[in-house]
């Protein structure tokens, strides 16, 4: 890298990295919003003696369940530090990042984590603590295990356990193990000859065990809670209902869902121009590793369509894997298939990423609110007259929490309301809408 264009860069990323910091001690002020409320409420439940599934239901997958009681047995449901710990989350996977990338070289190392931390933030409360956001915990976790020259009997139990988690979390996430499968395969197999047995035995045999650990650590534990049966019984009745509010045209017919999800599919959450300094990183870092974070990115490109949800938080994996790519494009550790390529490829590449952050990394619509002096906005207005309302027809001791996603929501939040088993919020919200008059804005939705 010329001293002109590294001086450029490093302005850019102290730049970035300010911002960075400054969003991130904006953001303890940022309410609770969206999925964190019924997660945390359900949280509170389990705190309070109730069983998943037994007591009260959700279609949330019982690793969603663990993972929101133990943060908010951490934060003590405590809005500011709830927020905390979601920066030192933020904080591990940018660390965990970090030594990932390092191989690739200082600056992508340095690239990947800032730049994620930021359109993470630029999310604002909505895009906070999701279960994607869980999931990349294990995520980049894995990267770091797998970008290895080699992988162990250790490493790859490591792999499967990782996934697994992610699997208790969203089950379709685990595809996400695929690649790390398929490039350990092929490198044993140009390394020396050996049988199925021989691979299933070194590969497969690791990868299952840690695979199976926490999934039959759950069954075992919805089995010992009696609630395994009404999970097997509720869940499969309840999934037509799990993709509400999306698709407004009324056809549900094959093609119509086809036509549906690949129009959704192309558009990549829009983050798609990351793609552009992504194929440049791939064409100069044309090795294993650089092949790997791509398949992931492709992996979990697709997987909002895997459930037909594609809300800007189904893409948190997707934004992660290809924003490491694209930061290859950084790195002038390249193995270009030519012995002198042109001196403008590099210089090139860098002005390519730079373009794309300066287009597309942008401030938090709530942090720009926050330095204007104006109320943070999460749609969360109604919300406020849905609580007052309900508090007005319940027992005087009810307390409610509300958050507005596509429709107007609002969950009961204390020992009193308990006698009513939390279902999905479209369903409480047809239990209680017999009693609020049409005036009334709980009767309405956004």
């Amino acid at each position: 890298m010329s001293n002109n264009l590294q001086r450029i860069t490093t302005i850019v990323f102290v730049l970035l990295a300010a911002l960075l910091l400054t969003q991130a001690a904006f953001s303890l002020q940022w309410p609770i919003a969206h999925d964190e409320a019924p997660l945390f409420y359900e949280a509170f439940l389990i705190q309070n003696g109730q069983i998943p599934y037994k007591d009260f239901f959700d279609f949330q997958m019982p690793g969603s369940f663990f993972a929101y009681y133990f943060l908010g047995i951490l934060s003590n449901f405590g809005p500011l530090r709830i927020r905390i710990l979601d920066l030192i989350i933020l904080a591990a996977i940018s660390t965990i990042t970090y030594f990932a990338m390092r191989r690739f070289g200082k600056f992508t190392a340095l690239a990947a984590p800032i730049l994620f931390a930021l359109k993470y933030l630029q999310g604002g409360p909505n895009l906070s603590l999701q279960r994607e956001y869980i999931i990349l915990i294990f995520i980049s976790l894995s990267i770091w295990i797998g970008v290895t020259d080699s992988l162990t009997f250790r490493k790859r139990l490591m792999l499967g356990l990782l996934y697994g988690l992610a699997a208790t979390l969203k089950p379709h996430a685990a595809l996400g193990l695929l690649p790390f499968l398929l490039f350990d395969i092929a490198d044993l197999r140009q390394r020396r000859e050996l049988s199925l047995s021989s691979l299933a035995k070194q590969i497969i045999l690791p990868v299952a065990i840690g695979f199976a650990i926490p999934v039959l650590l759950v069954i075992l534990y919805l089995t010992f809670t009696q609630s395994l049966f009404p999970l097997y019984r509720y869940y499969p009745q309840l999934r037509p209902t799990l993709h509400p509010d999306q698709r407004r045209d009324g056809d549900h017919t094959i093609s119509g869902s086809m036509a549906y999800l690949l129009n959704q599919l192309w558009r990549l959450g829009g983050s798609g121009l990351w793609l552009i300094p992504a194929g440049i990183g791939i064409y100069l870092h044309r090795n294993r590793q650089t092949y790997l974070l791509a398949s992931l990115a492709t992996i979990y490109a697709i997987y909002p369509a895997l459930t037909g949800q594609f809300f800007p938080y189904h893409y948190i994996p997707f934004i992660y894997t290809i924003i490491l790519v694209a930061s290859l494009s950084l790195s002038s550790n390249y193995q270009l298939p030519i012995t002198n390529p042109p001196s403008f490829i590099f210089p090139l590449s860098s002005f390519i990423l730079l373009a794309t952050i300066l287009i597309t990394v942008k401030p938090s619509q709530t942090f720009l609110r926050q330095l204007q002096g104006k109320d943070i906005a999460i749609a969360a207005d109604r919300a406020a007259q849905i609580s007052a309302f309900l508090e007005k027809i319940s027992n005087p001791e009810t307390k409610f929490s509300h958050w507005i996603g596509p429709a107007a929501r609002c969950l009961p939040c204390s020992k009193p309301a308990h006698q009513l088993p939390l279902r999905m919020s479209s369903i409480f919200i047809s239990i209680i809408t017999s009693r609020i008059p049409t005036s009334n804005p709980c009767a309405q939705t956004s």
